[in-house]
């Protein structure tokens, strides 16, 4: 791995490196930019799913997540991988929102939020055994024998090879403060972000959650899942299962393996609306220092309790800079003519005949 590489993924100088290493849709982008504007210039932070998101990122068909921590490792740098759980029902209608457009309906979100809600159920259903099935903890970090999650901390910390790896829960995100100040060792403030309430996809999603209905075949499926049993005690999946129980129907058909194919397919062929994500985050991590100081400013505020709508984007930063320095200097010729035209009217007055 050559410099190059780092110098694309990370536009810092340090010794800390944390890797937000998780699947979609499981509250990571709200981690990566409270991480960011907490940790400041001390810490570098990607955000990062799998290989295949690396190589798009640095345009290398051969670096691969586990390579490029090995490479930062014997630099004598500082590692944290973090992944996040989600419960299995939420994490499979988010992710599903999340490319509804884009993907499985091929049509404007705008336009998807008139569609009948049975057509959208129905399609998720058909799906729902396909979506969100990866779990990084067990099949991405070659880890042997994960530690058992804690219960009581509500997270998990296990070192391997001088390497920190740290598991949380999204059910447990109004704790993600004092559980990343008590790992960190730094005040950490959650700042939320990229919601699909919020997206114009939002009117739909809100009313998706409140009709879903879940299939009692799907909800046996949950029952057995083992990272639902890792991850949750079990007061918290009787809990869980006695909440959905209240909203099941009858059984579902879903695609097969060889159906879900031929749709991936046929989604992929006829794709017209991109996926491509822009101003993902609130904190876009650039080290100048025009954005430091924007950085400090949020973190503050947001340590008062304020809630945090604008974006630290250097570009923006910048043209922000730019415009208040101009305004400063329209300001003061302003104020230079007014007390010019003054002094002079006051001249003409005094020379006026008596």
């Amino acid at each position: 791995m050559t410099e190059d590489v780092l110098n694309k993924l990370f536009n810092k100088i340090s010794n800390n490196y944390i890797f937000i290493y998780t699947p979609p849709k499981v509250g990571s982008t709200t981690l990566v930019s409270s991480l960011r504007i907490s940790l400041g210039s001390s810490y570098n932070i990607i955000h990062i799913h799998d290989d295949i998101m690396l190589r798009v990122l640095t345009n290398n068909n051969e670096i691969t997540v586990k390579g490029m921590i090995e490479h930062l490792l014997y630099k004598g740098k500082h590692v944290y991988i973090i992944d996040v759980y989600r419960e299995p029902i939420e994490r499979k209608i988010s992710e599903y929102f999340e490319k509804i457009s884009c993907y499985h309906f091929n049509n404007s979100e705008e336009n998807i939020n008139n569609y009948n809600i049975s057509r959208v159920i129905n399609r998720f259903n058909k799906l729902f055994p396909h979506l969100s099935t990866e779990e990084h903890y067990f099949d991405k970090y070659d880890i042997e024998d994960p530690v058992p999650f804690n219960f009581n901390k509500k997270y998990s910390l296990q070192i391997l090879n001088r390497i920190k790896y740290i598991k949380l829960r999204l059910m447990d995100s109004n704790s993600w403060s004092k559980i990343l100040t008590e790992i960190f060792n730094t005040k950490i403030v959650i700042i939320n972000d990229y919601q699909t309430n919020n997206k114009v996809i939002g009117k739909l999603y809100r009313k998706f959650k409140e009709e879903y209905r879940i299939p009692n075949n799907f909800l046996d499926q949950i029952k057995t899942c083992k990272y639902f049993n890792f991850y949750l005690s079990e007061q918290e999946r009787n809990e869980y299962i006695q909440k959905w129980s209240t909203k099941v129907t009858s059984e579902c058909n879903p695609f097969t393996s060889d159906e879900y194919k031929f749709y991936l397919n046929i989604c992929l062929e006829n794709q017209y609306y991109n996926d491509i994500q822009v101003n993902h985050y609130i904190d876009e991590g650039c080290g100048c220092k025009h954005c430091k100081i924007k950085r400090k400013n949020i973190y503050l505020r947001a340590y008062k309790g304020e809630q945090i709508h604008e974006r630290i984007m250097h570009t923006e930063v910048i043209n922000n800079v730019i415009t208040n320095k101009n305004n400063i200097l329209l300001n003061a010729v302003k104020t230079i003519k007014s007390k010019i035209n003054t002094k002079t009217n006051k001249l003409l007055l005094y020379n006026q005949p008596k």
